[in-house]
Order: C-alpha cells, then sequence, then structure tokens
C-alpha cells in the first residue's frame, strides 16, 4: 500500500506562504522618491553598460589563437582531392597508379576519372586560374605574416564545403582533346606514398599465327600539367595549398617531375565544430633524363608524400560560452552597485552641504505634516529636500491603511461571516 499527501486547505494560504519566502520582496513604486542625481547616475550607468558589452563582444570576437602540438595517433584513411590536367590526350597516358608503404593492391584507393578536355583555357577559365594562382603565390610567400588572420577567417567562417561538381560529358570523344584532365578522391593510408602518372608508351594486341602477342609502342608524351586542386582531409577555406594554381611547362619528352610533400595534420577548433585537415609543403624538382650524365628513370609526373608525426591543434585563447556570459553579469551587477553607492554618497553629501550652508532648508522640510502629500510635492517642485525619517513614516501609515483595506475586501468576498 502506499500513501498520498493531500493538502486540504486553502491554496490561497500557500500562495501567501510562498510570499512570505520571498527574498527579494519589492518596494511600491509609491514610497520610492525619484532625485536628479539617481536619473542622472542611471543614465551614464545605462550608456556604461552598453559601451563595455560592446567593447567584451568585440575582445571575445577578436581572441588571439594558441597553437599546440601532439603526437598523431589517428590511423584511419585520409581523402586525397586530385584535379590535374596533362598536356597530352588520355589514351597516352599509360599509368596513373599509387603505392604506398603497405605494398597493396593499386586499386585498393579508389580510381581517378579521367576526361578529354582542352588545354587551352577560355578566356574566363584564365582568368580564374591566374587568380588562384597569384593568390597561392602570394600566401606561400607571405604565409607566416598571414597565418593568424587565415586561422581567424576560418574559425569565423561557415563551413562551406567546395567539391568540385561533375561536369556534363562532352559529345566528343577523347581522342580529339589535346588534354586529359584527371579528378577525383582516392583514400589512401598515413604512409609515405606516391602518386605517379606515367605515359610515352601504349599498349598493342597482335596476332600472330594462333597466338596473341600484346606490346607497347611509343607515342609523343607532353608532361606538361596544370593542377587545378591537391588537398588532403576535410575541406576548409583559407587554408594554404601550395600546389593548387601551379602550372609547369615540360618542353623535352624524356622529363621527370617530382613533388616531394610532406603533410602535416591540423585540427581547427571551432565555436562549436572542429575541422580536421591538413597541411602539406613541397619542394618541386624536374630533371630531364640523359644517360650520358647517368640521369635514369622513367618519364613522368610523381607527388611523393610522406605524413609528419605531430599534429598541429589551433584554437582561440577565449573563454567558454558559459564564462563569457558570466563575465558579462558580473559587469552589469558591478555598475549597477557602484552606481547605487555614488548615489547614496551624493545625496548625503547634497544633504550635508545643505544643512551647513541652508539650515532653513530642512526646518521647513521637518515642519511639513506627515499626511500633506501636496505640500511634500510642491517642497520636491520647489527644489526642498524631504527627510528620510518622513517618508518612511507616511510609507508605514499607508502600509495599515491597506492592510485594513484587504482584510475589509477579504471580509465582504466572504459568503460565510459569523
Amino acid at each position: 500500500m502506499t500513501a498520498t499527501l493531500r493538502y486540504r486547505g486553502e491554496k490561497n494560504n500557500l500562495i501567501e506562504l510562498a510570499k512570505n519566502l520571498d527574498a527579494f520582496k519589492k518596494v511600491p513604486e509609491k514610497y520610492t522618491e525619484s532625485t536628479e542625481i539617481g536619473g542622472t547616475l542611471s543614465l551614464i550607468s545605462r550608456l556604461l553598460i552598453i559601451y563595455l558589452i560592446y567593447r567584451e563582444v568585440k575582445y571575445y570576437q577578436d581572441a588571439g589563437l594558441v597553437y599546440q602540438f601532439e603526437p598523431d595517433i589517428d590511423k584511419e584513411k585520409v581523402q586525397m582531392h586530385v584535379d590535374i590536367t596533362v598536356a597530352m590526350p588520355c589514351n597516352s597516358l599509360s599509368g596513373v597508379d599509387l603505392m604506398d608503404e603497405t605494398q597493396q593492391d593499386v586499386f585498393a584507393y579508389g580510381a581517378l576519372r579521367r576526361q578529354g578536355v582542352w588545354w587551352h583555357l577560355t578566356p574566363h577559365e584564365r582568368t580564374e586560374f591566374e587568380r588562384v594562382q597569384h593568390e597561392n603565390h602570394f600566401l606561400r610567400e607571405e604565409y607566416h605574416s598571414v597565418a593568424d588572420l587565415l586561422f581567424k577567417y576560418i574559425i569565423q567562417s561557415p563551413e562551406v564545403d567546395e567539391t568540385a561538381t561533375e561536369e556534363d560529358e562532352k559529345p566528343l570523344s577523347e581522342e580529339q582533346y589535346d588534354a586529359c584532365r584527371l579528378h577525383g578522391t582516392l583514400g589512401i593510408n598515413k604512409v609515405a606514398g606516391v602518386l605517379h602518372l606515367v605515359g610515352g608508351t601504349q599498349p598493342v594486341v597482335d596476332l600472330l599465327g594462333e597466338h596473341l602477342m600484346i606490346g607497347f609502342r611509343h607515342v609523343a608524351a607532353n608532361f606538361t600539367h596544370r593542377i587545378n586542386r591537391l588537398s588532403f582531409g576535410q575541406y576548409a577555406r583559407r587554408i594554404v595549398q601550395p600546389l593548387e594554381g601551379d602550372e609547369t611547362f615540360v618542353s623535352e619528352e624524356g622529363t621527370i617531375v617530382q613533388y616531394f610533400l610532406n603533410i602535416v595534420p591540423t585540427e581547427i577548433h571551432k565555436t562549436f565544430t572542429t575541422i580536421s585537415t591538413y597541411q602539406y609543403s613541397v619542394t618541386e624538382n624536374v630533371r630531364v633524363l640523359d644517360s650520358d650524365r647517368n640521369s635514369y628513370g622513367s618519364p613522368g609526373i610523381y607527388f611523393k608524400y610522406d605524413w609528419s608525426a605531430l599534429k598541429i591543434i589551433v584554437r582561440t585563447d577565449r573563454d567558454n560560452m558559459l564564462q563569457f556570459i558570466i563575465r558579462l553579469s558580473s559587469i552589469i551587477s558591478g555598475i549597477v552597485v557602484l552606481s547605487g553607492i555614488l548615489n547614496v554618497f551624493l545625496l548625503t553629501l547634497r544633504r550635508n552641504i545643505i544643512k551647513i550652508l541652508a539650515p532653513q532648508l530642512l526646518e521647513k522640510t521637518s515642519s511639513l505634516p506627515n499626511g500633506d502629500s501636496s505640500l511634500m510635492k510642491s517642497a520636491q517642485r520647489s527644489g526642498q529636500l524631504v527627510l528620510t525619517n518622513e517618508l518612511l513614516s507616511a510609507a508605514n501609515n499607508m502600509s495599515v491603511i491597506d492592510q485594513q483595506q484587504r482584510a475589509l475586501i477579504t471580509t465582504l468576498h466572504n459568503p460565510l461571516v459569523l
């Protein structure tokens, strides 16, 4: 069995009990007095509160950055975004493969999509490409000067996923274009590897008697290329990608173009989200094959990458949102308390000055009857000071009258009057 406690009394008593427990009792407006000093201090304090809140909000938004370094223990695969245009037809590219130290199958990382395009850009495309090229060149040269501004822009701006949109297939066949665009996303391991693009040979199948013979024939190769995009991980605007907007012209067919990338994991902590992206530095090497100079190799374009063991964490040097709200509340309450103390001090100072210089004003004020509110109002209009004890006595009298009126109203509304 369960017992239920029910209150059978009147609910008005509960309301009165709650009122008696009120620790923030309100003073009726008719018992308060407005002064010129209090109004002036109220206006000044409100303006000061608005100004300080504005400064605090600006400081909170423009807080400095803190850079931390931690060991990178994440072993998940990383997305590698590639968009490269090579100045030769797609059928001349004999191999586009990716290999790393795990020795996995080359198709385990995904595949890049081949698309026949024209090497020469339209005026609008050329203008846009040169804009990206000049912007990345400036950011590479002045990176240490503008790094803080770039990270602040990333933190304050909303996330925008600018993944490349797939273009519609063009009606012409790939053989009729003079360039090949390789684009797509690869899932790579966080170990050293190489993405290589080779050409110059083309497989040929011949029938020799009853046997099929597979051979290779030499075709013209041109490793002049344009890098539209080469990035790792989650996209973030203003992260400097050194190779984006890079255009390399190769005059000789037997040439090796090598890019050595050192990739650094980077975490950018925003207010409510975290961006996990990657930065990289690059060293470029262009070498012409010449057996007379002991320069050997296979012509092509090679992207050799390796990973940093440390991870960079970027966050703002400021308090969290709860601490920021508490600081704003303390500023507001502090100004209100100080203005109240200053108000009491100035009123007391004015009373003492009047008491010394014009004591007759205090005598006229003290001679006013307690219940004559019209005389008190006329005295306030004439600038005379009203004593505090007179206000308290008047307030007490009016409080007694209010209690008597409430008791009379309660008796009239009660239908059972003994």
